[in-house]
Order: structure tokens, then C-alpha cells, then sequence
């Protein structure tokens, strides 16, 4: 069914061109990306430039714990987003309304339960990521400004995931725009106005989200008739236990997904972090730039899950197939140009986030592995659109198990640690175990999806 004749604004992907339906919803999504991207990168450029490499540290290891953060609620926005759009290639609009009450109704009891329960190990998690020492009280005051900050982050996320999974990823561009630039003009102020160091940077981001999250609240308010949505205020008080059940079985395993993946990189950079301030401002730089090209990358996986989790509810496989095919087409296109620009000019790239000649002398022992990096990342939106918009719970979690907690620790401990690399050595062996999502993937695509059409998924899903 199409949501236009109901009289909303939902978009329909099981109909029409591909190519301008993957381009009109990408296009949004990854400007948004873009400014997510900013929010962190513009702190760590405004404190580096005026604190040096310590400075640089200290919100890198900080942040760790707000991208841990994102990492896990990122997960069941993607489940909302997935299960949204399913809906609608079914032709469920009037469930739709419920559904969103009762997510947003529980991630409001997630987020302050986190607070909580993330508030006594800021400490500990900072131990074990081998804080520098002369980055520990930086970091420990960045990631305790984003545990309190936890309520916005999540549901900038949700309400963003919401829009997107009716269609719309123009409303989030215009959200995360307008927090992107009070979060530069805060932290003008806060950091290199009133000097209030890395604490100043994470108050401008969760400011700046808090904007953000009440900006989109109010816009699908004012859209609700738009959108074909009946909630009341008591509706995210009394959640239906069909739709969260449902939400669940799928939310956890991407949240796991998610949260694995950040914990790798959180236990790879406790190991890095034994090599000093330097290493560790490295570290923090090369994490951003990897942060980068994923979100960047991420897009076009955002837009090909949307649009084949539709076509995969209304049973069309050959748009499925198609949307593949021009989600691959772009990724490997984004990925050869990153490639030839790090090529071209790496040092210059590195520099934006720091000057410190110490740091950037390790620029090119490392460019190999962030070429190899790259050429992982043009592929992975082909299978990361097929394996979420799916909605398939099960190899979800296979994906989280495997990629996150056996490849990325165990290949990174085997090349940094037991042969000897060192921190080389545990990059190295993250970026290798990029490969093992994609093959479950490809192995995904001619098991489940070429033989089964995924019928069996769609009416355990659904």
C-alpha cells in the first residue's frame, strides 16, 4: 500500500526508480552524518589547537565512552528505522503510531537507567583504556559531562531513526545542522573564550544535542497528521507489548552489534594507550578519520537498508537485488576517491587535528593499513544494507559475536601482541577483521536471500 493515498507523507520505496530513491534519501542522510561528525571532530580540533597532544588525548579516551554510547543506542535506532519501513512495505500504517509510542516510551526508561548505571564505572573505564596520566582528568570530566548527557544523545537518535524509517532523512539533516553549529559556536566560547578546557567542549555537545532533540520533538509533533500518526501523551506510558517484544528481539542483537564493535576499539586503545601520550593522541585521530569514513560511508547503507527493508516486506526481490547493486556502486566509488586523496596529501589531513610533529611522524607507517581500511570500507555498505535492512535478528548477532569480540580483539592481540608489532600491530589486526561482516554477508545474501526471498524472515519478523 502506499502511504501517499492515505493522504501522509510517508515514502514508498517499493515503487519507482531506485537510483532517485537511494539518491534523495542518502543525499540527507549523509550531510547528517557529516554534522554528527563535527560534533566530535570540531572538539578535539578546539581543544587540540589549544591544549596540544594532551588536550587531543583527553577528549579522544573521553569520547570514547560517548561513542560507546552512540554505538549502543545507534543500534536500536537502526532497529526502529528497520522495522518502520518494514511496516510500511507490508502495508501496516496503523501500526505504526503505536510502535513509536511505545519505543520512545522505553528508551526514555533506558536512557535515565543509564545514567545511573554508566555513573560509577566512568572511573573504571578510563582505568582500563590506560588513560595517560596527564589526560586523566580531561577525559574523566568529558565522559562524565556525556554520561549526564545520555537522555539528548539517545533520543536525537531515536527521533532522527523515526523520521527516516517513514521516509524522511531531511528533517534529521536539518536538526543535527543547527546543533553542529551552536556545538562550533559553544565551543568558541566555552573553550577558547572562557577557557574551560575539555569540560567546555563536552557542555557545547550535549547542549547542542539537547537543541536538536527538542527541535525534532516539536517537527513530528507539528507532522503527525502528515505522517498518518494517532499518539496521545498516554500512549508512551502504556506500551504495547506486541511492539515492544518485537522491537526487542531485533534491537538487542544491533545494539550488541554496535556496542561490540566500540568495545573492540575501546580495548584496542587501552592496549595503545601503554605506548604513551603521543600513540594515544594518534590513536584518537585515527579513530575520528575511521569514525569519519564510516558515517560518511554509512549513509548509503542507511538508505539501502530503508529501501530493501520495503521491498523485502512487499516480497521484491529484484529491487532488493537492484538496490545492491547501486548501493555497491557508489560505496567503491567514495572509497577509491578517499584513497587517492590519503595518497595524495596524508600529513596535511592528519594536521587538521593536530601539529605536534611527534604525532604526525607516525602518519605514514600507518597509511597502508588506512588504505587497506578503505578499500574494506567500499565494500561494506553492500552487505551492512542487506544484513540490517533485513531485520534479521539472528545474524545480527552472529555478526557482533564474531566481527567485534572474537576477530577484532583476537586478530589485534595476535599481531600486537604475541607477534610483536606493537601498536602497528593492533591496527593492523582490527582493520583485518573487517573482512569477516562482509563474508557473513555475502554468505547471508546466496543462503537466505537468493534462495528463500526471505519469506520466513518476514513473517517472523513481522
Amino acid at each position: 500500500m502506499d502511504g501517499a493515498k492515505k493522504g501522509t507523507e510517508i515514502k514508498n520505496f517499493t515503487q519507482g526508480n531506485l537510483t532517485s530513491h537511494l539518491i534523495r534519501f542518502a543525499i540527507p542522510v549523509l550531510l547528517s552524518h557529516f554534522m554528527m561528525i563535527m560534533l566530535n571532530t570540531v572538539d578535539m580540533i578546539v581543544v587540540g589547537q589549544r591544549l596540544g597532544e594532551v588536550g587531543t588525548s583527553s577528549v579522544s579516551i573521553g569520547g570514547s565512552v560517548a561513542m560507546f554510547l552512540n554505538a549502543f543506542i545507534g543500534g536500536f535506532a537502526s532497529a526502529v528505522q528497520v522495522i518502520i519501513a518494514m511496516m510500511i512495505g507490508a502495508g501496516g500504517h496503523r501500526r505504526i503510531s503505536k510502535f513509536i509510542s511505545t519505543v520512545c516510551g522505553f528508551i526514555f526508561v533506558i536512557a535515565i537507567a543509564s545514567v545511573f548505571i554508566m555513573l560509577p564505572f566512568a572511573d573504571l573505564m578510563l582505568d582500563l583504556l590506560n588513560t595517560p596520566g596527564e589526560a586523566y582528568e580531561g577525559a574523566y570530566e568529558y565522559a562524565l559531562i556525556c554520561i549526564f548527557g545520555i537522555v539528548p544523545i539517545y533520543f536525537y537518535h531515536i527521533i532522527s531513526a523515526i523520521f527516516r524509517g517513514l521516509g524522511d532523512s531531511k528533517h534529521p539533516f536539518i536538526f543535527i545542522a543547527i546543533a553542529c553549529g551552536l556545538n562550533i559556536a559553544l565551543d568558541v566560547l566555552f573553550v577558547l573564550g572562557l577557557d574551560m578546557g575539555v569540560g567546555g567542549a563536552a557542555i557545547a555537545t550535549v547542549i547542542a544535542q539537547l537543541v536538536s532533540v527538542v527541535l525534532s520533538f516539536t517537527v513530528l509533533a507539528r507532522k503527525r497528521d502528515a505522517f498518518g500518526l494517532t499518539i496521545k501523551f498516554k500512549d508512551f506510558c502504556i506500551w504495547d507489548r506486541q511492539e515492544l517484544s518485537k522491537f526487542i528481539k531485533l534491537a538487542i542483537p544491533m545494539a550488541i552489534n554496535n556496542s561490540a564493535i566500540q568495545i573492540a576499539g575501546m580495548v584496542i586503545n587501552s592496549m595503545t594507550n601503554d605506548f604513551g601520550v603521543t600513540v594515544s593522541a594518534f590513536a584518537g585521530i585515527r579513530a575520528n578519520i575511521a569514525t569519519t569514513v564510516d558515517l560518511v560511508l554509512g549513509a548509503l547503507s542507511a538508505a539501502g537498508a530503508m529501501v530493501i527493508g520495503q521491498n523485502i516486506a512487499a516480497q521484491k526481490l529484484k529491487r532488493v537485488n537492484g538496490t545492491l547493486i547501486r548501493v555497491g556502486a557508489v560505496s567503491l566509488s567514495v572509497s577509491a576517491l578517499l584513497i587517492v586523496l590519503f595518497l595524495a596529501c596524508p600529513v596535511s589531513i592528519f594536521s587538521i587535528f593536530t601539529k605536534e610533529e611527534s604525532v604526525l611522524e607516525l602518519v605514514y607507517p600507518y597509511l597502508p593499513i588506512l588504505i587497506f581500511s578503505l578499500v574494506n570500507a567500499g565494500i561494506r555498505p553492500v552487505t551492512r544494507a542487506l544484513i540490517d535492512g533485513s531485520g534479521n535478528k539472528r545474524i545480527n548477532l552472529i555478526v557482533a559475536l564474531l566481527d567485534a569480540l572474537v576477530a577484532r580483539i583476537g586478530l589485534a592481540i595476535i599481531f600486537g601482541a604475541l607477534l610483536k608489532w606493537g601498536y602497528m600491530g593492533y591496527w593492523f589486526g582490527t582493520t583485518l577483521a573487517e573482512l569477516v561482516p562482509i563474508l557473513i554477508g555475502v554468505v547471508f545474501y546466496f543462503v537466505s536471500v537468493q534462495k528463500k526471498l526471505i519469506k520466513g524472515n518476514i513473517k517472523e519478523e513481522l
